[in-house]
């Protein structure tokens, strides 16, 4: 497997994809060799030398498509000066004005795509949320990302947050904040690596009884060059939660307005499904509610 860790390190070698673990970005590489239908470019990055293979116009192409994966599932989200962040929390750790200290939990959350796009919209989005379930015991969040500094916005107290992500560095930063304000804000918790493609990770998930499952914006990732939905099937049938809520973009890439932002191919499923379903739009997102 030599060949698989030298492709990994030669793409972490990248400034934009620096901070994506040696173990997930493997995980991906083996993901997408066993979509190679024609098994071509598996042969030749298994078996091959290679300073050779590198050169070949099929390993080129499947590095190209690869890569253009990392940066629609990931790159994308990511603001310029991710430093930025890791600043704004060392001054939170010594601020005790709580007005500032919620503006603070702003900044931060504007490090992210997803969540600087929701913006002051927290408070809304969890009212509505929770508008049948005020006293959640356990809430899981699924590629949390920075999600964990919009805790305070829940105004929720005596839960247990558990945030699933693939960057390990992002988990010691969840962890390291449920560390240090976990107390002050009357929750509990951690952060735990997971890795969407690796075969244990439903198992995991199924495995984790909660009463709210988040899947923030992530079923393109799930079903990423795919038309049929069905891992995200796979996943809903999985997660182990009273009520899960998924949530889908309802702009462009381009920031244009989507004509139709309801997933009707998402409906359809979840009533196959035999949930009950609820939905709301807010801003630039629109979150659907699946009640077991």
């Amino acid at each position: 497997m030599k060949n698989i860790d030298k492709m990994a390190l030669e793409i972490l070698g990248s400034k934009k994809f620096s901070r994506l673990g040696l173990e997930y970005l493997e995980s991906v590489i083996f993901w997408f060799l066993d979509k190679d239908e024609s098994k071509n470019v598996k042969k030749i990055i298994l078996e091959g030398d290679y300073d050779i293979f590198r050169k070949n116009r099929h390993y080129k192409k499947f590095l190209k498509t690869l890569k253009a994966f990392l940066h629609d599932t990931y790159g994308v989200y990511q603001v310029k000066n991710i430093h930025k962040r890791n600043e704004i929390f060392e001054v939170m750790k010594k601020t005790k004005d709580t007005t500032k200290l919620l503006k603070l939990h702003e900044d931060i959350l504007h490090c992210h795509s997803s969540s600087r796009e929701r913006g002051k919209n927290y408070n809304e989005i969890y009212k509505k949320i929770f508008s049948h379930n005020k006293k959640p015991k356990v809430i899981l969040d699924l590629g949390c990302g920075l999600n964990v500094f919009s805790m305070p916005f829940m105004n929720l107290k005596n839960f247990k947050y558990i945030g699933v992500e693939p960057v390990k560095e992002d988990v010691e930063l969840i962890n390291d904040y449920i560390k240090n304000f976990g107390k002050v804000y009357g929750f509990s918790g951690m952060g735990v690596y997971g890795n969407f493609f690796d075969k244990k990770y439903l198992k995991i998930i199924s495995e984790i009884k909660s009463d709210f499952c988040f899947l923030f914006k992530m079923t393109d990732v799930l079903d990423y060059g795919k038309n049929d939905h069905k891992r995200t099937e796979e996943f809903l049938k999985k997660i182990n939660s009273k009520c899960t809520v998924v949530s889908f973009p309802t702009k462009t890439v381009s920031n244009k307005k989507m004509n139709k932002p309801r997933r009707k191919w998402f409906e359809l499923m979840i009533v196959r499904l035999g949930f009950e379903l609820d939905y709301f739009e807010i801003n630039n997102e629109i979150f659907y509610l699946l009640k077991s």
